[in-house]
This record gives structure tokens, sequence and C-alpha cells, in this order.
């Protein structure tokens, strides 16, 4: 199964050893976010090495680890959803457009931690514990 990725799932991997870090590592998905969720992250870095008690080195280690496992997408390629995912997200958060589109050109659901996702009804949205409860159906975790 393919799954956008919002930043806060990315971020949550980072900061502890928890369920999201095992899924990401685990799960027999392919893991997709938009280009600039990368540069998001560097812009808290600081902020995201103190909260997770990791050194630089280690928390940089772990950042590489776990984008290995995550196709990014380049902004131009999902240009022809832009607008349909304004409207989607249009009262709602439209800074988080960009995974929107990103899923309805995959045509595939999106992995996030913000329950506003939920309030849109044209993309599916999971949850970590949605994902969880997915995956231990499959007996894949």
């Amino acid at each position: 199964m393919e799954i956008v990725l919002d930043t806060n799932v990315i971020i949550s991997s980072l900061l502890r050893n928890g369920i999201t870090r095992k899924i990401l590592f685990l799960a027999p998905f392919e893991f997709y976010t938009p280009s600039f969720t990368r540069s998001e992250i560097e812009k808290h870095k600081e902020e995201l090495i103190r909260k997770s008690k990791l050194d630089a080195n280690a928390f940089q280690y772990m950042m590489e680890t776990i984008f290995h496992k995550i196709q990014i997408v380049n902004l131009h390629s999902i240009e022809p959803y832009k607008n349909k995912s304004i409207e989607i997200m249009t009262g709602i958060d439209v800074s988080d457009a960009p995974f929107i589109a990103l899923a309805l050109h995959l045509d595939c659901p999106v992995w996030s931690k913000d329950g506003h996702f939920k309030m849109q009804q044209i993309i599916k949205t999971y949850t970590t514990e949605e994902i969880r409860e997915l995956l231990q159906k499959s007996s894949r975790l």
C-alpha cells in the first residue's frame, strides 16, 4: 500500500522509538511525502534534537535512516492537483493542501497525527492507531 506521510508523523518517529517509528521501519508500505517536508523539519532541528534527547550526530543518523524509507515527491509533480487540494482544505488548514495534492496524485491515503485531516471527506486519512490496527489485522506488525 502507498501512503502519504504528514510531517508530524516523521517528526514523531524522530522524537521517540515508539509505534510510529516501528511502523515506518517494519510496515510493508511505500511512504511518500512532499519535497518541502525535510526542510520544514530542518528548520526545527535544534528543538527536535533537544526533545529527542539524542545528540546531534545520532539525530542526523536517525533522520537519514527515516528519510531513506520515504520517497520524496517534487512539488512540480503535484501541481495539477494544487487547486483541488486547496479547495478540499479551505476552511480546514490550507497549509496541508500539498499532502492532499500528493494523495490525489498517487490515489492513496494520508497518515497524519492531525485530526483536522479527518474533516475533509475526499482522501482517506489514517491516524497512527488506525495504521497499527490495520497492520495487526493483517498480522504485519
